[in-house]
């Protein structure tokens, strides 16, 4: 009895020493944004601005296929390779890619120290760990981006999607897990389409001295930008369940199959062009964003 005493005393004194530690990092990283706020804060808003210039470019070049004009629809990565293109795209790539890693720090930074206070509720769990694995993905870009604006050459990784989702399908209990991803994507997408309907974004932005009417041609953009998002997501979500219950990895979709896909419907190119003039939006609301977000890189007292 005395040794599982001290068993069971070794241990609390353990997870104390633990949770201790985690709180001790915790403060010292608080501290470490505390003191660099402002630079943090100027990438962070470079970052809306280069996702911006990304997404404008995904709806531009779907829009132009939904108007029969040619060329194919893409995805982000698509998009970076049509900005290479462009006269002094690798400068462009170079700065776009400093404002990705900006976006990433600042998703990563939401995740951990919760300046926003979403808690440690379940739905603030939820989010912060989305927060998570959006920094990660913008990490990811940030680096494709920047081998693209060094050398004019990236790896592509081939399909992409459907390569996880096989990663995913291999593991114990994949198919499973699969589907919870599908599920997952499908709730991001009604949070999305709620968000937009609501314009529960606003809560988040500071358009003070802004023109009433300029303030509600912003909010409109945000909602059809925001909205577009959520169906694109509606869209890669049902895939992945249907991917999960055939076990294919290859049914999965990314944005680029996604656009595609609704172009292969009936009435295909109206609903096309619909989602992407709304992703044209999105682009033109991460840009909002980069001047009127409230960004908060310590937590408010």
């Amino acid at each position: 009895m005395a040794d599982l005493k001290n068993v069971n005393s070794r241990v609390s004194r353990g997870a104390e020493q633990v949770k201790a530690g985690l709180q001790d990092t915790r403060e010292a990283a608080g501290n470490a944004a505390q003191q660099a706020a402002p630079g943090l804060e100027t990438l962070a808003r470079v970052g809306y601005a280069s996702k911006g210039v990304v997404y404008f470019t995904v709806g531009f070049l779907a829009l132009s296929v939904a108007l029969g004009r040619g060329g194919r629809t893409t995805d982000t990565r698509g998009a970076l390779l049509k900005l290479q293109d462009l006269p002094g795209g690798s400068a462009l790539l170079a700065v776009v890619a400093v404002g990705l890693v900006g976006y990433a720090l600042w998703q990563l930074i939401r995740a951990v120290l919760d300046p926003e206070r979403q808690g440690t509720a379940a739905k603030g769990i939820a989010k912060r760990l989305g927060y998570l694995l959006s920094g990660g993905v913008n990490l990811t870009l940030a680096v494709f981006t920047a081998r693209l604006a060094a050398s004019g050459s990236a790896p592509q990784g081939g399909d992409s999607q459907a390569q996880a989702a096989g990663t995913v399908l291999n593991l114990p209990g994949g198919q499973l897990l699969l589907g919870l991803v599908g599920l997952g994507l499908l709730a991001l997408a009604g949070s999305q389409l709620f968000t937009a309907y609501g314009a529960k974004f606003m809560k988040r932005m500071n358009f003070a001295g802004v023109n009433g009417r300029v303030k509600d041609l912003l909010v409109k953009t945000g909602q059809l930008g925001i909205g577009s998002r959520g169906v694109l997501m509606l869209i890669i979500g049902g895939f992945a369940l249907v991917a999960a219950w055939n076990r294919k990895a290859s049914e999965t979709v990314g944005i680029s199959q996604a656009l595609t896909w609704l172009n292969s419907q009936p009435s295909g190119n109206l609903l096309l062009g619909l989602v992407a003039v709304g992703t044209l939006c999105y682009g033109v609301w991460c840009v909002v964003q980069a001047r009127y977000r409230r960004i908060r890189i310590q937590d408010a007292a």
